[in-house]
């Protein structure tokens, strides 16, 4: 990685910060904006846009993996209908906590998404047009530990990586 930081912040309005990934070919913009409203001071939405770098290969292949977790006592649920191949279009978390009240969480799909389609032999296991939701409960002391917890999640994302991986550049996992 060759860096990251604020490019712009305001802890009342929100902001942007960029990763410059080298070893991935990709720079990741992550934009904070607050709106006012609502009884606890207003909502948050985030935006995540990956930009190749100028290096990179002209098909490079990019995810992103995106985990929410829930301290304390409260709950978070899918509210999308379940489907073992993976949730097309946005998936929509319903949540409450003692400090927010009753809360949703969008997670929305963009619209200058591009996917292998229907013609590539993994499609028939995992579109992977489509989200793929696991949910897991995990003791309070461990939480912190989010890349051991998901072990299983990087183990499945790397398999569907193997079967794409005909002659394109794929992202470093960790290990």
């Amino acid at each position: 990685m060759a860096g990251y930081g604020w490019d712009e912040y305001d802890v009342r309005t929100g902001g942007r910060q960029t990763i410059h990934d080298v070893g991935n070919s990709i720079d990741i913009t992550t934009e904070f904006v607050k709106i006012p409203g609502g009884t606890h001071g207003g909502s948050w939405g985030v935006r995540v846009k990956g930009t190749p770098r100028e290096d990179a290969p002209a098909r490079l292949v990019s995810t992103v993996l995106f985990y929410a977790g829930m301290e304390g006592f409260g709950s978070l649920n899918v509210k999308n209908e379940k489907d073992d191949l993976g949730i097309g279009g946005d998936v929509v978390m319903e949540g409450s906590s003692d400090q927010l009240g009753g809360f949703t969480l969008d997670v929305l799909q963009g619209e200058d998404n591009r996917h292998p389609g229907p013609t590539h032999p993994s499609y028939k296991d995992k579109p992977l047009d489509r989200s793929i939701v696991t949910s897991l409960q995990v003791p309070e002391e461990n939480m912190w530990q989010a890349k051991r917890t998901s072990s299983h999640l990087h183990h499945q994302f790397r398999r569907i990586l193997a079967d794409l991986a005909t002659g394109v550049k794929l992202l470093s996992l960790p290990k």
